[in-house]
């Protein structure tokens, strides 16, 4: 694979919550997390949107998504979501149904 080309998206689906991150450091935050099925948090940021305020993924608080994107470092690059049971897709890079 070519280094400029883009990974292989990855889907997960999961419930949306907000917590804490960092605390006691210069980045403590509330952020984005897509809680798993099985117990694992991903910290979400999307594509295109400030990495410490994302005022439309917070809204979205305990919803069920579906994400699609890749794992960059310590969060899950998101490209696109809809929320469970919504025929909208949403984000600021979607296009087709995840």
């Amino acid at each position: 694979m070519p280094a400029d080309a883009d990974p292989k998206p990855e889907r997960l689906v999961g419930r949306l919550v907000l917590a804490e991150r960092s605390p006691g450091s210069k980045s403590e935050r509330v952020a984005p997390l897509l809680e798993l099925d099985d117990g694992r948090r991903e910290v979400l940021r999307r594509l295109g949107a400030n990495p410490f305020h994302d005022p439309e993924l917070e809204a979205l608080e305990g919803q069920v998504l579906i994400v699609e994107g890749e794992h960059r470092g310590s969060h899950f690059l998101v490209r696109r979501y809809r929320v469970r049971g919504d025929d909208s897709p949403g984000g600021e890079s979607s296009g087709d149904p995840v």
